[in-house]
């Protein structure tokens, strides 16, 4: 049964609410704050863009000649705006959110670089792992204050050596450091862009990393204030930990061998 043209533009419409454009990223944004049972949230994270992928995958995983610079600016003009709103929130859960609508966007770049379904998966995962392991890192910062605002209380890596420990890892894997699985994702994603869509994914990068800077100066360096110095009797952090560790390992793989893969094929 062939796919007809209304139904293409139905698939593709849908797709810009979970592989996010702006503004229809705000009803992502909108849920992620709405929801705040921690496994609820995971579940969000990690099937939200694969939706997307999903629908593109109905449309044929192609678009018109006519739509596909224009999509691939709106898509890296939404990965831009998002990642500069990075730098100016203070709450980690809609940084988390900024993030991850900053992350997803780009994967208009595979569908319009010819990307195949399995490998647009794979790319998304590996950005749904990494925002979700910033969401566990979250719900350990909240269930201790009530919050997790950045730089209300500084010194993290001192009053919570584990809590800081699983903060720089998860915000190093955000920022597509190599070995984590975001590295690849964004590797196999450049490789499908044009020199201007490259240049605007490196600016990204670049503000991402700015962003994560400012993460890293407001809970993890300065003096602790007393009241915040815990006793590592918290049973949550090392069961997080576990289980992010895991799941950034298995992505890390994955995307290792998927990437190792196409790089040998070409």
């Amino acid at each position: 049964m062939e796919t007809t043209p209304m139904m293409v533009s139905l698939m593709a419409l849908l797709a810009v609410f979970f592989l996010p454009l702006f503004p229809f990223s705000m009803v992502f944004n909108a849920a992620l704050r709405a929801v705040r049972l921690v496994w609820l949230r995971a579940v969000l994270l990690l099937i939200w863009p694969q939706i997307g992928v999903w629908l593109i995958a109905g449309a044929g995983m192609h678009l018109s000649q006519a739509w596909t610079s224009a999509v691939l600016a709106w898509a890296t003009g939404t990965s831009l705006f998002y990642a500069w709103r990075m730098l100016s929130t203070r709450d980690f859960d809609i940084w988390i959110g900024f993030y991850a609508s900053s992350a997803w966007a780009l994967a208009w770049i595979g569908v319009i670089g010819g990307a195949g379904a399995m490998g647009l998966s794979a790319a998304m995962a590996c950005l749904s792992v990494t925002a979700l392991a910033l969401a566990l890192v979250s719900h350990c910062l909240r269930k201790r204050w009530g919050d997790a605002y950045v730089g209300l209380r500084p010194g993290l890596a001192r009053a919570m050596p584990r809590l800081g420990v699983a903060t720089t890892l998860s915000v190093l894997a955000a920022l597509g450091t190599p070995v984590f699985p975001v590295f690849f994702a964004m590797i196999y994603l450049l490789g499908l862009g044009n020199a201007a869509t490259v240049i605007s994914v490196l600016i990204v990068w670049l503000l991402w990393s700015w962003a994560g800077a400012q993460i890293w100066q407001g809970f993890l360096f300065g003096t602790p204030h007393a009241e915040y110095i815990y006793e590592s009797e918290v049973r949550d952090v090392p069961i997080f930990w576990t289980v992010l560790a895991a799941l950034l390992a298995v992505a890390a793989i994955v995307a290792a061998s998927f990437w190792s893969m196409t790089w040998l094929m070409h």
